[in-house]
């Protein structure tokens, strides 16, 4: 079986946020049913049989969007720290290749193009401060 290619939607936040509420979906129906058909055999009244089944799918549901809001805030959170690093000076800051979705590996493309771009200048700084003008005389590549 072959990887996921970079333009799976199962490999993108959306596709990921899609496939997650889906299965949240089937849960409720089938355990909201079958919570349901437990609780109204255990108990003949019907605000239980209703109740229970409902708190226990709205608990569930609570959890399923604390884990879903991690999800996808982590790997932004990781692009922001990395952004903040640069921005600080971090000339040694090493970029991960990929964090897992492919919108936020867009911008880790761009945060390394950047970086990229970021050495070289500083480079030819140092090379003009150490007296080479030549350098600033030539035109910069990628």
């Amino acid at each position: 079986m072959s990887p996921l290619s970079s333009n799976s939607w199962l490999n993108s936040l959306k596709g990921k946020i899609w496939l997650a509420t889906t299965a949240l979906a089937f849960f409720i129906c089938v355990f909201g049913l079958i919570s349901y058909i437990i609780v109204s055999l255990l108990t003949n009244d019907p605000f239980y049989a209703v109740f229970i089944p409902f708190l226990f799918l709205a608990f569930t549901v609570m959890v399923f969007g604390w884990w879903l809001a991690n999800e996808v805030v982590h790997p932004i959170e990781k692009i922001t720290l990395l952004a903040k690093s640069m921005e600080r000076g971090a000339a040694m800051t090493s970029l991960p290749k990929t964090l897992g979705s492919s919108e936020v590996d867009e911008l880790l493309q761009s945060l390394h193009r950047n970086d990229r771009q970021i050495r070289v200048i500083v480079n030819l700084m140092d090379e003009v401060a150490a007296g080479n003008l030549n350098v600033a005389l030539a035109p910069l590549q990628n």
